[in-house]
């Protein structure tokens, strides 16, 4: 049962003729530029608090709070990305991430930043780089006619790795 005001989302066909290259493309070369500066965020800061520190505790622990997030929440994060919009999920993640990035950056401009404040913004990140990577992946299979969605998802998967 479809609510009012919201569109089914359903899988079409090649045959339907509807134009999907240009836009699936420009998204995903988007995305591949997003996340890319994404990863060199957090290796820079992965990167400064180990030489802020000289502490391999220090390095292991800022790698845990990077990834563990999205280890630990990925399953259940494509749930609730499937019960809600994936445009808004992905806008919202981003802005989430945009602020905590700031934050972090104004910190620094003030010099008054600590490992603590690091470790928050990695771990915000990482929680909201999941919410926006399973939105990303779910909307993919609607933008892509059926016949192409393998290629198309090889592709998507290739960015990521």
């Amino acid at each position: 049962m479809v609510e009012r005001g919201v569109r089914a989302a359903t899988q079409f066909s090649v045959k339907d003729g509807r134009r999907w290259k240009a836009p699936v493309f420009t998204i995903w070369g988007g995305q591949a530029l997003s996340i890319l500066g994404s990863q060199l965020v957090q290796f820079a800061l992965v990167w400064y608090l180990t030489v802020q520190t000289g502490s391999a505790t220090v390095l292991a622990t800022a790698s845990l709070v990077g990834t563990l997030p999205q280890v630990i929440v990925g399953p259940f994060v494509g749930t609730l990305v499937d019960r809600s919009n994936r445009r808004w999920t992905m806008l919202l993640a981003d802005s989430v991430i945009t602020l905590a990035t700031i934050v972090l950056a104004i910190l620094f401009a003030l010099d008054r930043v600590a490992i603590w404040h690091v470790y928050m913004v990695m771990l915000v990140r990482s929680l909201g780089g999941s919410f926006h990577s399973s939105a990303m992946s779910a909307s993919t299979s609607l933008m892509v006619p059926v016949e192409n969605l393998t290629r198309v998802q090889g592709v998507n998967q290739s960015d990521r790795v």
